[in-house]
């Protein structure tokens, strides 16, 4: 891959064309609209909040008091509706996340605006967060998914990172990283200060990792880029791009008897064979198979323009790329008698017996990764102009056109059965190709998806204490898909319109200076995943997942304590599922209503001698309303809990700041999860203790500034654990009805890392 030419043209028509919704105002920064407002108490997990809905904000503080090289998803796992885990803490390897009973591909995730779930499946990946010591904050509206939050793919709630701003003041910030598993990060950023109007800054990282847990590595890298300029009338433009490459090796995930039986099973270190008929073929696959390569860049410039002293105009173009994809450690074979599709000549190629009697182990068997590359552009325009002195009207349009190619191609293996490239991209030589030049391809399909959005938002100060908010949006998705043919398809052209008209309102009363209460009601929309259009029987038909999130809300809020109270109930129709049929092909399944429903409690303040303590309880009832046909077989889903969605988690946090020295000890716990929809199979509940200290070093020189010495220590008791749900299953236990057999299926889990610390030093200049 050229990797600079990679880089540069896209760091260029990035810098022209691409936008996010960063916003400068002093008070505030949204995605959507969604203000932060007062100061950041106690640690930093919980400040006071306005909104007239459940909303939460990590502050920079409580980043910072974390383990530095967690990204900025791993930091929520004390917020409260949020269940987080990861394969490792290094950051940069998998993670998944629910909310409210929502899974990851549920929830709409931006970065300084751009939204950055995948356009097709809408899942999150850690390489595109950035670097956390870039963020200022990370916020999470627990279930209401903004009327102007550019989003296609959320049945409800949002989280946002915001980035850092440049100083006013040239400097430079350095942070070197050394922990468990021969972790190394380094970390630098130079602020230039104000040039010609502009405060700019440059960030560069580089961090490399040893897996916890089987062989394996990891290494990535990250370049940022942000410039900010600010006009004496309140005018600002705000550029900002990331640029991340990595490469890496994936965890195993267990089944629960695999994991009862080696508690660290992983990935095999050595090719798996077998004998048949006097040849040794390969049987399995290895470690060096489970590459999971990355190249992304995001970027943005915003624009905000005060058109009068009562009409604020702002611009928001974003463009976002990226390459990349991996194997979950498999091979596939490949032979002269493979063209199930049709589309190829394979005659090129030996048959199967042909390769088994070379006496070459590797001969005709391939790394065939999942490869996706994507171009995706977009813009946000909206007007805020406030009316009157208690009214503020918002209108505004979204428009984002997709692009995604995916293939699944055939490279050659080393004769140590790793693969001869870990890059798949589309011109990359080093692919198998047929009889007629013609690269072959297991999967090629090429999906755009226009979308667009227009919204209506007013909020009307009614008097002192009342507060009403009314919006709506009219949301327009197109899905074109492109099937190019395959080994297994025929070429196919498809397309799908989705459409809805999403209304929310919510109400905030102030009681008093300490007490405010909210009720929120709004409709959210999920866009069927790409996978509709190309999976078989009638996917394409599949309906957008709607919900309806009413959730009533109490706040505390003063100089010492901060507490709130939030009863929500989230309804959901036309739940998406992808599966696979009797035939073993993917299709799109309808498992019918799911109900969220439960509370969210979230406490802070201060003690004497410079004492803190936060704590936040989660009770998620996620009730499946129907059975589920799999096979011909109703399976006894109604009534269940969904799958990997615990009921309980409590989060207990003890801390100490003098501003010269802290420390905090944090206990999360989290209750047993389901790994099938019938609810036969579970992995028991835990609680991680967790441990954070650290020394402002008061005076070095006049140069060396503001030096910290940081210790996190994760997992500090060592417990053995599985964490979470990888992959569900409808049942792990056979079922039969009306001659029909449904075959048990096991579940895989994610196994909790054992004990990670990380000491990290860092200072400004």
């Amino acid at each position: 891959m050229n990797n600079g030419r990679f880089f540069l043209g896209l760091m260029g028509v990035g810098l022209i064309g691409s936008v996010s919704s960063y916003v400068f105002a002093s008070d505030s920064v949204d995605v959507g609209t969604v203000s932060v407002e007062g100061q950041a108490k106690d640690s930093g997990q919980m400040v006071q909040e306005d909104a007239a809905k459940a909303r939460s904000t990590v502050t920079k503080e409580a980043l910072n008091k974390q383990a530095s090289t967690e990204n900025g998803i791993d930091k929520l796992k004390y917020t409260p509706g949020m269940s987080v885990i990861s394969n490792d803490d290094t950051g940069l390897s998998g993670f998944q996340f629910t909310m409210r009973g929502m899974d990851a591909s549920q929830i709409g995730v931006t970065m300084d605006g751009i939204p950055i779930n995948d356009s097709g499946n809408y899942k999150v990946y850690p390489n595109l967060l950035g670097d956390p010591e870039n963020l200022e904050e990370v916020f999470v509206t627990q279930g209401t998914s903004d009327s102007d939050a550019p989003h296609i793919g959320s049945s409800g709630g949002n989280i946002g990172l915001v980035s850092v701003r440049p100083t006013k003041d040239s400097g430079a910030f350095v942070k070197q990283i050394f922990g468990s598993h021969n972790l190394k990060k380094t970390f630098v950023r130079f602020n230039t200060g104000n040039i010609g109007g502009f405060e700019n800054y440059l960030s560069l990282s580089h961090a490399t990792s040893e897996k916890w847990k089987g062989p394996g590595d990891i290494k990535a890298d990250k370049i940022e880029l942000n410039s900010l300029w600010r006009g004496d009338d309140g005018n600002s433009v705000n550029a900002i791009i990331k640029w991340h490459r990595q490469e890496g090796i994936e965890y195993g995930t267990p089944t629960l008897s695999q994991y009862h039986a080696n508690h660290k099973v992983d990935l095999p270190d050595r090719i798996e064979t077998k004998t048949k008929n006097g040849s040794r073929y390969i049987s399995g696959s290895y470690y060096k198979q489970a590459q999971n390569p990355f190249e992304n860049i995001t970027s943005s410039v915003t624009g905000r323009f005060h058109i009068s002293d009562s009409l604020l105009f702002t611009v928001s173009p974003y463009f976002y790329v990226a390459n990349g994809g991996g194997a979950s450690a498999f091979i596939q074979n490949l032979n002269s008698g493979s063209n199930k599709g049709g589309i190829y000549d394979l005659s090129n190629l030996k048959t199967s017996n042909q390769y088994k009697e070379d006496g070459v182990l590797t001969s005709g068997s391939y790394y065939r990764p999942s490869w996706t590359e994507t171009w995706r552009p977009g813009i946000t325009t909206k007007f805020d102009w406030a009316s009157s002195m208690v009214n503020n009207i918002e209108v505004g349009y979204w428009y984002e056109r997709a692009r995604q190619r995916q293939s699944k191609p055939y490279i050659p293996l080393n004769s140590d059965g790793s693969p001869s490239d870990i890059w798949a991209n589309f011109d990359n030589p080093n692919q198998v190709k047929d009889a007629n030049g013609r690269t072959v391809q297991g999967r090629q399909y090429i999906t755009i998806t226009p979308a667009q959005k227009i919204f209506l938002n007013d909020t009307w100060n009614a008097t002192d204490n009342l507060t009403l908010f009314g919006g709506v949006n009219y949301t327009h998705v197109k899905r074109e898909g492109n099937n190019k043919g395959s080994l297994f398809d025929q070429p196919k052209k498809v397309s799908a319109t989705y459409s809805h008209v999403l209304p929310n309102a919510s109400v905030k009363y102030q009681v008093n200076n300490n007490n405010s209460v909210f009720y929120n009601v709004s409709e959210n929309m999920r866009t069927p995943q790409n996978y509709a259009l190309y999976n078989a029987g009638d996917s394409i038909s599949t309906k957008p997942e709607l919900s309806w999130n009413n959730e009533l809300g109490w706040r505390y809020q003063s100089d010492a304590i901060n507490y709130s109270a939030t009863l929500y109930h989230l309804a959901f129709t036309n739940r998406q599922l992808s599966t696979k049929n009797s035939d073993n092909q993917y299709v799109m399944k309808n498992i019918g209503k799911v109900v969220n429903s439960g509370i969210e409690l979230e406490l802070s303040g201060l003690l004497p001698q410079n004492f803190n303590y936060y704590a936040s309880y989660t009770y998620t009832k996620s009730e499946q309303k129907n059975d589920i046909s799999s096979n011909g077989v109703t399976l006894p889903t109604k009534g269940n809990q969904v799958a990997g969605v615990p009921k309980h988690i409590l989060n207990l946090m003890l801390g100490y700041d003098n501003g010269v020295y802290y420390g905090s000890l944090a206990e999360h716990i989290v209750g047993k999860q389901y790994g099938d929809m019938t609810n036969e199979q579970s992995i028991p509940g835990y609680g991680i203790l967790d441990l954070s200290l650290g020394y402002r070093i008061p005076y070095v020189s006049t140069t060396i500034k503001k030096p910290t010495v940081r210790l996190s220590v994760n997992n500090l008791l060592n417990k053995d654990y599985l964490s979470g749900v990888d992959s569900n299953s409808f049942s792990s236990k056979k079922h039969t009805s009306n001659g029909n057999t449904y075959k048990a299926k096991s579940p895989q889990y994610l196994v909790g890392e054992e004990r990670f610390f990380e000491v990290s030093l860092e200072a400004s200049f």
